[in-house]
C-alpha cells in the first residue's frame, strides 16, 4: 500500500476531530470566557500520542494526567517502521487537521490559536511530530484590543485593585509572541510592577498576582527564551541540564533583562524550594553576557547595606538569600548588633528562607540532639550566652517564625527547620519566661516536613520535668510532634491530678489529634484502655479515650 501516511493522518485528524466536538458539547465556553474579557478561548491545544491505530488524547501537557479521550480506529500495525515515514506522515496530518481546527476557531472553545502536536511510535520509540499551528487573524486582533483598553484604563490609569483572574490571562498573553513581537521587556517588567503596586494593599491578593505573574514569566524563559540558547535535557527526578549552543544567536539584552527579572521574582516571591530555579536562571543570564545577574548573584539587589563596627561585620545576598556574619570581637555588643541587623533585614523585603554564613572563633550549640551544626544553629547559641540578649532574641524568632512554610536554607532534611528555631529552642531552654513563646512557635510548625521539635520536646521534658507548670507547654509541644515512641516521663499522666488535666486540655481537639496524644504517652488507645480498666485507674482516663473515639 502507498496511502498509509495518508490514512494515519486522516485517523489521528478524526480523532482530534472527535476530541474538539466532545469538548465544545461538555463546556459552555461562552459563559467562562465571560469572566474576564481578556480570555477569547479555553483550549489552546490538544497534545496525542498514536500508535498502530490506539490513540490517546490531551488537552494537558503533563505525562501525568489522564487522557481526554482514548480512541481506536483503523489497525495500521507495521505501516510506521521508518523514522523517514514521520516526514512523509506530517505534511498530510497537517492538511487533514486544517478543515477540522477551522470548524471551531472562531468559537469560544477555542483560544484565538489552536496548536496540535503529539507523538508516533516508531518502531518502539516515540518520534515527535511537527505542530500544526491555526490561528484566527479576527479573533488575534479582538485580543489584542481587549488588552490594550485594559492595560489603558486598569493597569496605566488605573488606581484600584485588579482581578488575580485578569492577572492570569494578562501575564500570559504579554509573553506570547503570537500577540506581542518582538516583546517589549521593559514595558512588560512596568505592567508587572504596577499590577503590584495595585494590589499591594491585600497581601493574600497580592501573592495570587504574584503567582500568576511567575509562573507566566517562569513558562517563557523555560520553554521560549533559554531553548534558543542552550540545548536543554531534562531528566525525572534530576535537574535540568544546560548546554550552552555553540551557533547560538546573540541575547538581546532586553530579554536578558526579563530573564534577570524573572529570576528575582521567582527567588523572592516563589515558596523556598523554588528559588534553585531562580538561582539557576540567573546564571544562565550571567553566561548569556548579562552584567545585572553577575552583580546580583555577588552581591544581591544592593538593596541592604554592608555594617561594619569594631565588633561585627555584615552584610547580605537578598537573591541567594543568604546573611553573612563576621564576628570580630567576641561581646555581646557583637551579637546585639548582629540581630538587630537581622530583625532589620526581616521587618524589610529580604527572603524569609535564609542562611546564616558565620565566622567566629565560637563554637557554641543548643543541648538538643539532630538539630545540627550549621553556622545558623551555632550563631544563635552563642548569642544565647549573654541573657541581656533574651528580649532581642525572642523579638527576631516572632518575626523570624511568623510566616509559615519558610526555612532556614542550610538546614535540610531531618534537621530543616523554621527560621526563629534555635532563638525559640534555646530561649524555652534557658527560663520558663519564655514558654508561651515556645507555644506560639509550636502552632507554626510544619508537621509533615519538620521533626526537631520531637528533640527539643525531649529536652524541655529532661530540663523542667512533667509538672502542673510545664504540662500546658508540653502539650501543646506533643501536638506538633511527630509519631515516635511513648516518652516514659509522661506516664504521671496515669496520676489522678494529671489525668484530670489532660482530660481538660483534650476536651475540645479533634479525635485524631487526641490519638496523637495518646500515642506520644501511652502507645496507643488499646494501651489505654487496658491501663483504664484498672480498679485504680482515675475515670478521667476514661474520659480521655472517650474524647478520642469521638
Amino acid at each position: 500500500m502507498t496511502n498509509e501516511p495518508e490514512t494515519i493522518a486522516k485517523d489521528i485528524a478524526h480523532g482530534v476531530s472527535v476530541l474538539l466536538e466532545q469538548l465544545n458539547k461538555k463546556k459552555d465556553a461562552a459563559a467562562i470566557v465571560k469572566q474576564s474579557r481578556l480570555q477569547v478561548g479555553i483550549f489552546d491545544f490538544a497534545r496525542f500520542v498514536y500508535k498502530n491505530g490506539e490513540m490517546y488524547l490531551y488537552t494537558s501537557d503533563d505525562d501525568f494526567s489522564d487522557a481526554d479521550m482514548h480512541y481506536e480506529d483503523i489497525d495500521t500495525t507495521g505501516v510506521l517502521t521508518d523514522p523517514e515515514a514521520v516526514k512523509q506522515l506530517e505534511p498530510l496530518l497537517h492538511a487533514a487537521l486544517q478543515p477540522v481546527i477551522a470548524q471551531y476557531i472562531e468559537l469560544p472553545i477555542l483560544d484565538y490559536r489552536f496548536r496540535v502536536y503529539g507523538q508516533v511510535f516508531v518502531n518502539g520509540k516515540r518520534i515527535a511530530i511537527a505542530p500544526y499551528n491555526h490561528t484566527s487573524e479576527s479573533r488575534r486582533e479582538q485580543l489584542l484590543s481587549a488588552i490594550a483598553q485594559y492595560i489603558d484604563q486598569r493597569i496605566d490609569n488605573g488606581q484600584y485593585p485588579t482581578k488575580a483572574l485578569d492577572t492570569f490571562f494578562l501575564s500570559r498573553h504579554l509573553l506570547d509572541e503570537g500577540l506581542f513581537h518582538p516583546l517589549e521587556a521593559p514595558r512588560i517588567i512596568a505592567i508587572f510592577d504596577k499590577i503590584s503596586q495595585l494590589n499591594k494593599a491585600n497581601k493574600d491578593t497580592l501573592a495570587q498576582h504574584r503567582h500568576h505573574i511567575i509562573y507566566a514569566l517562569q513558562q517563557w524563559a523555560e520553554e521560549v527564551f533559554i531553548p534558543r540558547f542552550y540545548t536543554v535535557t531534562k531528566a525525572t527526578f534530576q535537574p535540568t541540564v544546560y548546554t550552552l549552543q555553540s551557533d547560538r544567536p546573540a541575547a538581546d539584552p532586553g530579554l536578558l533583562e526579563l530573564l534577570v527579572y524573572t529570576a528575582v521574582m521567582i527567588i523572592k516571591y516563589s515558596p523556598n524550594y523554588s528559588q534553585a530555579t531562580g538561582i539557576r536562571l540567573a546564571e544562565l543570564a550571567g553566561e548569556l553576557g548579562s552584567s545585572t545577574a553577575t552583580t546580583l548573584l555577588q552581591s544581591g539587589t544592593g538593596k541592604f547595606k554592608r555594617v561594619t563596627t569594631n565588633s561585627v561585620e555584615l552584610q547580605c545576598n537578598d537573591i541567594l538569600s543568604t546573611v553573612s556574619i563576621w564576628v570580630r570581637h567576641e561581646n555581646e555588643d557583637a551579637y546585639q548588633q548582629a540581630l538587630e541587623y537581622l530583625i532589620g533585614l526581616l521587618e524589610q523585603d529580604f527572603p524569609r528562607s535564609y542562611a546564616i554564613e558565620l565566622k567566629s572563633k565560637v563554637k557554641n550549640f543548643l543541648p538538643i540532639k539532630n538539630t545540627g551544626k550549621k553556622g545558623t544553629h551555632r550563631f544563635f547559641a552563642n548569642a544565647l550566652t549573654y541573657k541581656a540578649l533574651f528580649p532581642l532574641l525572642e523579638k527576631y524568632a516572632r518575626i523570624a517564625m511568623s510566616r509559615p512554610y519558610e526555612w532556614y536554607s542550610n538546614a535540610e532534611g531531618e534537621m530543616c527547620c523554621l527560621p526563629g528555631t534555635y532563638a525559640v529552642f534555646g530561649l524555652g531552654l534557658a527560663s520558663t519566661d519564655y514558654f508561651q513563646l515556645v507555644q506560639d512557635y509550636m502552632k507554626q510548625v510544619d508537621t509533615e516536613h519538620q521533626s526537631v521539635q520531637n528533640h527539643f520536646t525531649l529536652a524541655l521534658i529532661s530540663q523542667y520535668g512533667v509538672n502542673a507548670d510545664t504540662i500546658p507547654t508540653i502539650f501543646r509541644c506533643l501536638l506538633a510532634c511527630q509519631d515516635m515512641k511513648p516518652i516514659r516521663e509522661l506516664q504521671v499522666f496515669e496520676q489522678p491530678v494529671y489525668a484530670s488535666l489532660l482530660l481538660e486540655l483534650v476536651r475540645e481537639l479533634p479525635g485524631h489529634e487526641i490519638e496523637h496524644i495518646i500515642g506520644l504517652i501511652w502507645g496507643g488507645t488499646q494501651k489505654l484502655a487496658a491501663i483504664a480498666m484498672k480498679k485504680a485507674a482515675d475515670p478521667s482516663l476514661e474520659g480521655v479515650l472517650a474524647a478520642a473515639a469521638k
